[in-house]
């Protein structure tokens, strides 16, 4: 090693160690890599051959003594590779696919030069990654253009093996909206979404602050198991890569088109008629749109390249009361990369997404004025990915980068900021609504290291990430008229109750201040041996949260701001801190010479990603106000200023309606009453053992089990001085009575009969403090388990014809160790409290609300495409999956008598998720045709969701308190077509 070499060596070496530690969502990987080892036709290795890749980046590396070049942080897409020796024949092969996170091994051999100087190699790349370290799934530019799909992430996501969506999008239906869902014993919460290989996630809401073009998109990855060290959660880790520019000019023009008239009817119409439908149908999509366009290609030939895309979609739905719900989302992408020197190359990337959408919350509970409008804080949110490669000699790759989000988005209520609300007597909001404002910046930076001697990969890397939050909501005068609580016989202290007299919920303003910042470090060693390949990795993750300051100023009416005035709430620096170092071990073996057939078993900790607000519960910003009456002088709904009855007011203060503040000393700073306990995130212990084959040239299958312990939950149960433990648990609960009563008939899959279920209640004697809170700390006795097996096969496009399916069975169930592990041990919805039941998540996803998700015991997911004659392509997408489990449940208001909690929604059935609505299934097929003219290929497509016209129940009302109990809420939507246009050049 030179001098030279030797410093810029050490200079790397220093800046990894400077930058310290990592983020925990920099976990996907986003490039490939092509490991090429050179024999001579005796079998032995040959250094000194000039190895050369083209394509998305060209780059070219000598075999070393070992015969090996090595071309790491490729960007995904189809490559070349040729190598030469003198006085050897050359190589060449044109379709080396790299994917994400793949390493692509190729053997290459040369035989001494004689009458064919070239072997041309037409064959594809093997299937098998000899260093495969977990569940991943890969779809390709192939599959994303040609399979029929709604056309968003969360579409492709339902179709990887383990992953149970919360709705069900018919040809866009649901586009435009984030879906909730669950992933081998994991929630949405712990999802990493990245873009190209960068972190993205809303560390507010924990899911993605983008919407995205489609078309952008060159490959999608999503794993959901594996020893990566990288792997920050046990979440799904989802990687969107976008496109590139190459040294050959292309490009892409699109437009997709649905509309009412494109669309069938599947719902009866005395259903509709009764779910408040006027023509007779159920949910409907008025009209859906999907064009733009995106070219790339070289500025300076082998040096300089540039991509560009833009993309807006307008998704028109009508819901079947006749309320309108219409998204635009509007993206564009940039990206440019150069290579400097051979050794050093640089990109950067700039992705804008705007979400615009009119008549959020349009049901049949709110009047189009009191909708709100959404849109971004300042303009669309966008990403800044600036990305530095630098390698040393063959043996040393070095990478950094830093990344800016801006992220946030605002509610307007359609009737206007400074118009008052009100709630009329049957419960419907009118003329407006509150405002909330949101601003959720960050920013990353990072690196890794990967250094190669002998069978030995060392890698590294380090990163840095905040993320802040700035929240605030706001009510036009400082208030809402509530007349529903008054006729509904809300106490109102100064009137009887009825009309002119009104109920006033006064708020003051509400601002949410607070951030978090994540460090992490990783090290592993990949040791290559003949047919065995171990990965050990040690992983350290850093979480540390804060409350910062916040302002929160008083209404502006004179009197009110007397009682209820400004307060500035104070930070708390690291109030939460938290530090967890994982182990990871992975193992493969192929177990013939050929590799086609490969055994792995892998081992991983995780820890659980907090959010930026999860130091939110110590402070003392929070929701203030009261209640107070109102006379309705001018008959108009809305009380006045000088309608207000102030004598009101100190009656309501008697009698408890009040939150968030201190009405005898109301200029009084409050002061947190919550505390930490023994804080920590949960963990997961992730066990696969696993099974890959290569069938035939471009085919194989995978088969993995997958178990996972997930423990060291938190929670924050109330501070107790008459419980052993300190705070209450379920050893202070018992039992009150017995609900009694008869499930529904004639429901498929319902079970029927009489039911029995108890509840309880806080014991006599048990005695605890308001003042104290609660404390957050680590939950005992409890944990979960999942148990999953899946199954894949991918045929990659060859032969006139591409497929990947997919079959799995999961189970993911919690277990209480003893009565400690409990709150309240009612069964309730949220809560089943079942020793061994199913693990239930609400869906957190927009517009759903009446969803509850486990665990599908069976999923299958089947696509592919087949190339017919005359430029006719045939594709289809086939997903089912186990249906929703049906809730019923019991739900009272103040029946129970338990001072913590006298309003509970006991769940009937004795086994949450044993009763079942029919398996939800689509198949979408298409009908393509391509025309070529010179470099330019027009592709017609005409696709149909849900050929079969299904009308599969996705929800109803359970409450047996309803006065709609059992009618249906929500069915699929009908079958739709759509038509679209492709040029591809």
């Amino acid at each position: 090693m030179n001098t030279r070499t030797a410093r810029l060596m050490t200079a790397a070496i220093m800046l990894v160690a400077v930058l310290g530690f990592s983020l925990p969502a920099f976990a996907q990987q986003y490039t490939g890599r092509i490991e090429v080892t050179v024999f001579d036709a005796t079998g032995g290795v040959l250094p000194g051959v000039i190895v050369e890749v083209t394509g998305p980046l060209n780059q070219t590396v000598v075999t070393d003594a070992r015969g090996e070049a090595r071309f790491l942080n490729l960007t995904v897409g189809t490559y070349q590779v040729h190598a030469t020796l003198q006085g050897f024949t050359e190589y060449r092969n044109t379709n080396v696919p790299v994917a994400a996170g793949v390493a692509v091994p190729l053997q290459i051999k040369l035989a001494v030069a004689g009458a064919q100087e070239t072997i041309f190699v037409t064959a594809q790349s093997p299937v098998i990654d000899t260093k495969k370290q977990g569940t991943a799934t890969n779809v390709g530019l192939d599959e994303l253009q040609n399979i029929p799909t709604a056309r968003d992430p969360w579409v492709v996501m339902q179709t990887v093996p383990g992953i149970v969506m919360d709705r069900v999008n018919v040809g866009g239906s649901e586009s435009g909206q984030q879906a909730g869902f669950m992933s081998k014993g994991a929630t949405s919460g712990d999802t990493t979404w990245n873009i190209d290989g960068m972190p993205i996630t809303d560390m507010s809401s924990l899911s993605s602050p983008f919407y995205f073009d489609f078309d952008a998109f060159q490959e999608m990855s999503v794993t959901t198991g594996g020893a990566d060290a990288k792997s920050a959660t046990g979440g799904v880790q989802l990687n969107m890569m976008l496109k590139s520019g190459t040294n050959s000019y292309h490009g892409n023009v699109k437009g997709y088109f649905e509309n009412e008239g494109l669309q069938w009817t599947n719902m009866d119409p005395a259903l509709a008629a009764s779910l408040g439908s006027k023509t007779g149908s159920g949910d409907r999509t008025d009209q859906f749109t999907d064009w733009g366009g995106d070219i790339g290609g070289p500025i300076l030939k082998d040096r300089w390249w540039a991509w560009g895309a833009y993309g807006k979609q307008d998704i028109r739905i009508i819901k079947t009361a006749g309320a309108h719900d219409r998204t635009v989302l509007k993206n564009a992408s940039l990206k440019t990369q150069a290579q400097f020197t051979k050794s050093l190359r640089g990109s950067f990337t700039f992705f804008q997404a705007d979400k615009l959408k009119w008549g959020r919350n349009a049901d049949a509970f709110h009047t189009q004025p009191s909708t709100v409008d959404q849109s971004g804080v300042g303009g669309p949110n966008q990403f800044y990915k600036a990305e530095v490669n630098y390698v040393i000699g063959n043996n040393v790759f070095l990478v950094g980068r830093y990344a800016h989000v801006r992220g946030g988005f605002q509610l307007i209520p359609e009737g206007g900021i400074n118009t008052p609300a009100w709630v009329d007597a049957g419960g419907v909001w009118q003329d407006s609504q509150s405002t909330y404002i949101t601003s959720r910046p960050q920013d990353t930076i990072n690196a890794d290291a990967n250094f190669f001697k002998g069978a030995h990969e060392i890698k590294v890397g380090f990163a840095w990430r905040k993320a802040s939050v700035h929240s605030t909501s706001t009510w036009a005068n400082g208030w809402y008229t509530d007349t529903y609580a008054a006729n509904a016989g809300y106490p109102i202290f100064s009137g009887t109750g009825e009309y002119p007299y009104m109920s006033v919920a006064v708020n003051a303003d509400y601002a949410s201040d607070v951030s978090a910042k994540y460090y992490d470090f990783y090290a592993g060693d990949t040791i290559t041996l003949s047919r065995m390949t171990i990965n050990l990795g040690l992983r350290y993750d850093r979480q540390v949260a804060s409350v910062l300051p916040s302002v929160e100023p008083a209404p502006s009416d004179p009197w009110i701001a007397s009682v209820l005035p400004a307060i500035t709430a104070p930070g708390i620096d690291n109030a939460l801190t938290f530090g967890i170092w994982q182990p990871r071990v992975g193992l493969t073996y192929a177990v013939d010479e050929a590799r086609k057939t490969q055994l792995r078993a892998t081992y991983a900790m995780f820890t659980s990603q907090s959010g930026a607000g999860a130091a939110g519960f110590l402070s003392v910003a929070t929701y203030r106000g009261f209640y107070m009456d109102a006379y309705d002088a001018n008959g108009d709904h809305i009380a006045q200023g000088s309608e207000l009855i102030q004598s009101s007011y100190a009656e309501h203060i008697d009698n408890g309606d009040y939150w968030g503040y201190d009405p005898t000393n109301p200029n009084a700073v409050p002061k947190s009453i919550n505390t930490v306990g023994d804080y920590t995130t949960p963990r997961t212990h992730e066990i696969i053992l696993g099974v890959d084959h290569e069938l035939m040239p471009n085919f194989g299958v995978s088969a993995s089990f997958t178990w996972r312990r997930i423990m060291d939950f938190n929670w924050r149960p109330v501070m107790s001085s008459s419980s052993s433990d300190g705070y209450i648990n379920g050893a202070d609960y018992v039992q009150l009575g017995t609900v009694n009563g008869t499930l529904p008939t004639g429901i498929p899959g319902s079970p029927e009969g009489s039911y029995a279920v108890p509840y309880y209640a806080v014991a006599p004697g048990t005695t605890w403090d308001p003042a104290k809170g609660g404390v957050y700390s680590v939950r005992p006795d409890y944990h979960q388990s999942y148990k999953g097996f899946e199954i894949t096969a991918t045929k990659r496009m060859s032969n006139r014809w591409m497929a990947r399916l997919g079959f799995s069975v999961n189970s993911w169930r919690e277990y209480f160790d003893s009565i400690n592990g409990q709150g309240d041990p009612t069964q309730t919805l949220g809560s089943p409290n079942i020793n061994g039941g199913y693990v239930v998540n609400a869906a957190g996803g927009s517009g759903k609300s009446s969803i509850y998700m486990t665990q599908p015991k069976y999923q299958i997911i089947a696509n592919g495409m087949y190339q017919l004659p005359h430029n006719i392509d045939l594709g289809a997408s086939y997903n089912i999956r186990q249906g929703y489990p049906m809730p019923w449940n019991y739900s009272t208001t103040g029946g129970f008598k338990d001072p913590l909690g006298s309003t509970k929604r006991l769940l009937l059935p004795s086994d949450f998720g044993w009763a079942r609505m029919s398996g939800a299934g689509t198949l979408d097929v298409r009908v393509g045709y391509a025309l070529h003219a010179r470099r330019a290929t027009f592709n017609f497509d005409f696709d149909l969701f849900n050929l079969m016209n299904s009308s599969t129940i996705l929800g109803r009302e359970y409450r047996v308190t309803s006065s709609k109990y059992t009618q249906i809420a929500e069915i699929m939507q009908p079958r739709i077509a759509r038509i679209g246009l492709r040029i591809n050049f």
